[in-house]
Parts: C-alpha cells; sequence; structure tokens
C-alpha cells in the first residue's frame, strides 16, 4: 500500500489533531447535509429529465472526495487536512 505521508502532510501534535478533528466532526453534519440535497436534487431532475445533471455530478464527486479525507485525516491515516486546509474537490496524490 502507497505510504499516505507525503511532503505537504502536516505534523501536529495530539491536541491540536484533536481540535481539528473536532472541527471536521462538525463540518460533517454540514456535509451530510449537502448530500442529501444533492441526492434530492439529482432524484427529482432525473424523473423530470431523464438524466442526471453534470454539475451535481460533479458537486457529488467533490463532496464525497472531502468525507474520504476526513475519515483518512479522522482515522490517522494520513496527516494531510482536508479542505479549508487543502483545494476543495477530488484531487490527484
Amino acid at each position: 500500500m502507497k505510504d499516505r505521508m507525503t511532503d505537504k502532510s502536516i505534523r501536529t501534535n495530539a491536541f491540536v489533531r484533536l481540535l481539528f478533528m473536532i472541527l471536521f466532526f462538525a463540518l460533517f453534519g454540514l456535509v451530510r447535509f449537502m448530500v442529501w440535497a444533492v441526492v434530492l436534487f439529482q432524484v427529482l431532475t432525473h424523473l423530470f429529465t431523464g438524466r442526471a445533471n453534470q454539475r451535481a455530478l460533479l458537486w457529488g464527486e467533490a463532496l464525497s472526495d472531502w468525507i474520504y479525507r476526513m475519515m483518512l485525516f479522522m482515522t490517522y491515516n494520513t496527516e494531510r487536512m482536508p479542505f479549508p486546509f487543502a483545494a476543495f474537490g477530488p484531487q490527484e496524490d
């Protein structure tokens, strides 16, 4: 498995990391609401147009990527913090 630690990683002590984890967990509540909004919008769009909205697809992908990166940070799989400390949206590693 590829080592997730990179030159862009930020080393933090346990207390500072805990503060960031609390911040990200609070943001996760907002992101969950946004995911539901995208889901409902896509269902309605599909019902009325017969296809998914391309912009909503990109937004859903960006939200999913943020959740993935946040979970990696919270479970100590990486030192790289997600948005707002990194770019938003899918990223190449």
